[in-house]
């Protein structure tokens, strides 16, 4: 009999280790696969349209890991996986937080496609032209239809943009964009009637998160080294 009932699950050992290399912090906790990460998935099984996952980021919010969530809540590193191995029915990903990265009191961590310059930060007010539509960030590196998420930094979201919402990129130039509902409307050039706010911690993120967890607050020194390995598993 077929098993009807497939779940994605998984867990990752968290060690930390002081300057000399010794470790001084251990845990191991369950993660979420988030929708967006499904969907990855499914899209991968019938083309290779998105870029496979490559890299994991860690960050300070403490917020409930859910399954609409795309980013994390406040990112302060992403590196490359240094291994991505499947065996069997489940993949590991490794990844190591050197010193001087993701310093701080790290509660979350997730898995991405994209790297941490997929992130652009703008200013609300200033890099909004509602007339237009535009949105000014230079040197963007984005391609039309490009997947974003735009996060408002603790701000009022701009009009016509919800906090935690997917959109999808229109390039203008080199140093301007507009935002789309869907990928086709991205094609077609029609873009999302939008209207500038406050604040300059607005942020698009590019790629997709495949899982997301919190764990107990890890405070991680400039000196430290936080080594993650995760355990996705289909079954």
């Amino acid at each position: 009999m077929l098993k009807d009932s497939i779940k994605l699950t998984g867990r990752l050992s968290i060690k930390k280790y002081d300057k000399e290399g010794k470790v001084n912090y251990e845990k191991e906790v369950p993660n979420l696969v988030v929708t967006s990460g499904k969907e990855f998935i499914a899209q991968r099984l019938c083309n290779n349209d998105f870029d496979f996952m490559s890299h994991m980021a860690v960050g300070d919010d403490a917020s409930t890991a859910a399954v609409n969530q795309t980013a994390l809540q406040n990112e302060l590193a992403r590196v490359a996986v240094s291994s991505a191995t499947p065996s069997g029915v489940s993949a590991t990903f490794n990844a190591s937080f050197g010193a001087g990265v993701g310093t701080g009191a790290l509660v979350e961590a997730g898995i991405f496609n994209a790297a941490a310059s997929a992130v652009k930060t703008f200013d609300g007010d200033n890099d909004v032209d509602d007339a237009s539509d535009n949105i000014t960030i230079s040197s963007h590196g984005f391609t039309t239809a490009d997947k974003v998420t735009y996060t408002d930094g603790g701000n009022v979201a701009i009009s016509g943009l919800s906090d935690g919402g997917t959109y999808y990129v229109i390039v203008v130039d080199s140093n301007t964009i507009q935002l789309a509902a869907s990928e086709s409307n991205a094609n077609a050039g029609t873009q999302i009637n939008i209207t500038g706010t406050s604040g300059t911690g607005h942020k698009l993120t590019a790629g997709t998160m495949l899982c997301r967890t919190t764990f107990p607050v890890i405070n991680k020194s400039s000196t430290e080294t936080v080594a993650i390995s995760w355990v996705i598993t289909v079954g």
